[in-house]
């Protein structure tokens, strides 16, 4: 689990040196008013949904969905159950707001990624680098858990689906705008990154029980490679 997620809510500001003493009215009178503006509820709201999906990511690591309970998650992000069903009135709202989340946070690291001067030179090895992120680390990892309940559960499969489209919908079209920034042509792209997209999927899966870095970053270089060459050349698919 990326535990940066928990380390951003355990971040200690600096300690001020200390003060010569003076009298509280003198002190008044010469400085500003230094203390916080107060939180909106809106502000403290926000707050309080972001560390309970930091809290259902990790649970949902650790446990899974069927082990995942929302006293835990509650317990993690330092709330009480009752103040959980606050926010969100069940596991299942919890944990699809909690994989949406993923998702959106996959969006902008894919789109800086896009945006770098490596995609530029070489997008597919660049959209290699933002498949691997995804499908090779733990936002994968998470959205599996979700992903094998909701096969079996319309209710929930309906939910997965809406988000999981809207990723891949907006994550074709940041690539395809870099792949065409890069001088592909459209009908190529859609075949490059169709192809590598479920190549890295299928390595995914397979990391799952045998995991080997090494061996599957020497496949998808080699597969830059060949695409690189032009050996692909003329070959189209839709976007999907």
């Amino acid at each position: 689990m990326d535990r940066a997620l928990s380390a951003l809510r355990n971040r200690r500001g600096a300690v001020s040196p200390p003060r010569p003493k003076d009298s509280a009215p003198a002190k008044a009178a010469r400085r500003p008013d230094r203390r916080a503006p107060r939180r909106t509820q809106e502000s403290r709201s926000r707050a309080a949904r972001e560390r309970l999906l930091a809290a259902t990511i990790e649970v949902l690591i650790d446990r899974g969905y069927n082990g995942l309970t929302t006293k835990e998650v509650a317990a993690r992000a330092g709330f009480s159950s009752g103040a959980l069903v606050h926010h969100y009135r069940t596991k299942a709202e919890l944990v699809i707001a909690a994989t949406a989340h993923i998702y959106d946070r996959c969006i902008e690291q894919g789109r800086k990624i896009a945006s770098s001067r490596k995609a530029l030179r070489h997008p597919v090895r660049a959209y290699i680098d933002d498949c691997l992120h995804v499908y090779l680390g733990w936002p994968f990892i998470a959205a599996g858990e979700v992903l094998i309940p909701a096969r079996t559960d319309q209710t929930l499969m309906v939910q997965v689906n809406e988000f999981m489209r809207h990723y891949r919908k907006t994550m074709n079209g940041i690539w395809l705008e870099a792949f065409l920034r890069a001088g592909v042509r459209r009908d190529e792209a859609a075949f490059m990154m169709m192809t590598t997209l479920n190549m890295v999927r299928g390595m995914g899966i397979n990391s799952m029980w045998q995991r080997n870095m090494p061996h599957y970053k020497t496949l998808l270089r080699q597969w830059a490679d060949v695409v690189e060459s032009g050996a692909l050349a003329g070959r189209t698919c839709e976007l999907r």
